[in-house]
């Protein structure tokens, strides 16, 4: 038998030219203001809990439903998953301490013409995100130096040689030349992978961004043990999107 359990609070409708309604705490009307600053668009929250037999997260939740993204995202992206990621994360880093903990998960909800689009994702998973964009802002470090050696001492033995792992010098001294320094990193969103390792089954997170340079920005993915510490070998692999010229 389902026991389903569900409780929302009213919803309040907001743009990016509206103030955030007063039931709202002063930390989650920030998250809120950062995914309409990263989007804009227009946003309807709501708090709710579920406790549902079927359903793999189970407690307190905060819905945000986006209308205004089914353009932009069929323009540029294959799925939604990517920026509903992506404004989950925004709205839980603004979080306090005791929010992060209060809440099981972050539901997205992207409004389509046809039909909505619904992504659920766990604080704990979240928290993890946290974890890597800390392990980004060192990789981001050697690049903006351009110390490649140091950042692909942190590529791990079980994904690649050692030696495999440094010829990845070459090919990043050549996009520095064609497209710029880098300047920054910023995250687009994030999704976990299990990968099949000699040691059995392991779990990472895939950072997908854009790293903005002097010249032209360039897209570029990080894969990461996001429980790994900053003094270990936490890179397993990375990806770079464009093509450079012969």
């Amino acid at each position: 038998m389902k026991i389903l359990l569900v409780w929302l609070l009213t919803a309040f409708l907001f743009s990016s030219c509206n103030s955030i309604a007063q039931s709202n705490s002063p930390s989650e009307s920030k998250g809120i203001d950062a995914v309409l600053a990263f989007y804009g668009g227009k946003v309807t929250y709501s708090k709710g809990l579920t406790s549902r037999t079927d359903d793999k997260l189970q407690g307190r939740f905060y819905e945000l439903k986006i209308s205004g993204l089914e353009e932009k995202i069929k323009r540029y992206l294959a799925s939604p998953q990517l920026p509903a990621s992506n404004c989950a994360y925004l709205f839980y880093q603004a979080l306090t301490a005791e929010e992060k903990k209060a809440y099981a998960f972050v539901r997205i909800v992207i409004e389509g013409t046809n039909a909505n689009v619904t992504y659920d994702f766990a604080t704990a998973d979240l928290a993890q995100v946290g974890q890597a964009t800390r392990l980004i802002a060192q990789a981001v470090t050697y690049m903006q130096t351009a110390h490649y050696a140091p950042l692909l001492a942190k590529g791990n033995l079980s994904a690649a040689s050692r030696q495999d792992w440094y010829k990845a010098t070459a090919m990043f001294t050549a996009v520095d030349q064609q497209y710029g320094a880098v300047k920054e990193f910023k995250l687009q969103g994030f999704e976990f992978v299990e990968y099949k390792m000699a040691s059995g089954p392991r779990r990472f997170v895939r950072m997908v961004g854009i790293l903005v340079r002097t010249k032209q920005n360039t897209d570029f993915t990080f894969v990461l043990d996001p429980t790994a510490s900053a003094q270990s070998e936490y890179l397993y692999g990375f990806d770079f999107s464009k093509k450079l010229s012969k």
